[in-house]
């Protein structure tokens, strides 16, 4: 890690620490926004750091670590759009994110197509969509990203409870909105390579935020097995339980190298097929790695792992979701399946010819 993004972890880390395991949503927001978090990957240019994917991944896995509420990482895929974006109003856009202004974006399904200028559909998984002014969303056939105001006529929010008490999703409906009175972010080629890109990125800061948690999660169980004593011993003398959380260690440690070994390879060139590959199996392998860390750390603190005052239970709920959030797991291991037999046909092409 270089120096740069050790003092982005580490100021983030105070900030975190001090605010507590799952903080005040709108609280947090405010602060996050006012110490200038959001302009992380923006580009200098633009007014912003130019930390680049590698500090946005540093980002959300210290507010993984606290499994914060506040809406960044939809907010943060909604930025990157933004940058992206040819248009016109593109800075007077930045000026309202760095203002505080919300815009939140789809974590799951979208579904949204155009007929007669019109803009119909629906998205789910839409983070705080109830503090938001706009929503980022594209249409089935990839050839449309546009900004939604959410207040318009014709948009419907609907709350969506999940046993993850840490994230309020919404699902968001369209009926014969006209196009006309919203933002048009890209079109076309630009608009098909924008939503790869956002997915990869979705994936990727799905995969920090779930090695952060681990990671927090595994630090509680350690103190716990320290300090509760079992036959006049302290748990963590037990030989098992070292080796349990030797193992959970070794599974966080292996998913944080996999996540900053894709993107130190993969940044440069965010536009290359491989970057979406490289996302989906990161994002597999490390929400799947917190879930189990999760269970395992639950079943060691006992007893009181089960307690509703405890925060084990919130970590765990917070995995269950992250690792369905835009995919289950069988999903994207069978899309990988299908890249890598795709890659491989292609490869052996190359060498016929």
């Amino acid at each position: 890690m270089s120096f740069e993004l050790k003092e982005l972890q580490d100021s983030t880390r105070r900030v975190i620490d001090a605010a507590g395991i799952a903080a005040d949503e709108s609280e947090l927001w405010s602060q996050l926004t006012e110490l200038g978090w959001l302009m992380v990957t923006v580009p200098e240019s633009l007014g912003g750091l130019e930390a680049g994917v590698q500090g946005a991944c540093t980002m959300h896995c210290e507010l993984g670590r606290g499994l914060a509420r506040a809406p960044y990482l939809p907010a943060m895929l909604a930025l990157d759009a933004i940058c992206g974006s040819e248009q016109s109003e593109r800075d007077t856009w930045l000026e309202q994110v760095f203002a505080g202004g919300l815009i939140t974006t789809c974590l799951a399904e979208c579904s949204l197509h155009v007929s007669d200028s019109r803009l119909d559909g629906s998205a789910t998984g839409v983070q705080s969509a109830d503090s938001a002014q706009h929503v980022l969303l594209w249409t089935d056939s990839n050839d449309l990203v546009v900004l939604v105001d959410l207040r318009k006529p014709g948009v419907a929010i609907t709350a969506k409870p999940t046993w993850d008490l840490t994230r309020r999703l919404f699902d968001v409906e369209l009926d014969q909105v006209p196009l006309s009175e919203h933002h048009i972010v890209a079109e076309g080629e630009s608009a098909r390579v924008m939503i790869q890109r956002l997915a990869a990125l979705r994936d990727f800061y799905l995969a920090a935020d779930a090695i952060g948690g681990a990671q927090t999660m595994l630090e509680m169980t350690i103190e716990h097995l320290q300090t509760r004593v079992q036959f006049k011993r302290p748990l963590a003398l037990f030989q098992a339980l070292k080796h349990r959380c030797a193992d959970m260690k070794a599974s966080i440690v292996a998913a944080e190298a996999m996540l900053f070994d894709a993107l130190r390879r993969l940044e440069g060139d965010l536009d290359n097929p491989q970057f979406g590959i490289k996302a989906r199996g990161v994002k597999m392998f490390a929400t799947t790695m917190f879930t189990q860390v999760a269970e395992d750390c639950l079943q060691l603190h006992g007893g009181i792992g089960m307690a509703d005052e405890h925060p084990c239970h919130l970590f765990l709920k917070r995995a269950l979701l992250s690792e369905q959030l835009s995919g289950s797991g069988a999903a994207y291991a069978s899309n990988l399946a299908l890249d890598l037999i795709e890659n491989s046909g292609n490869l052996q092409s190359g060498k016929c010819a």
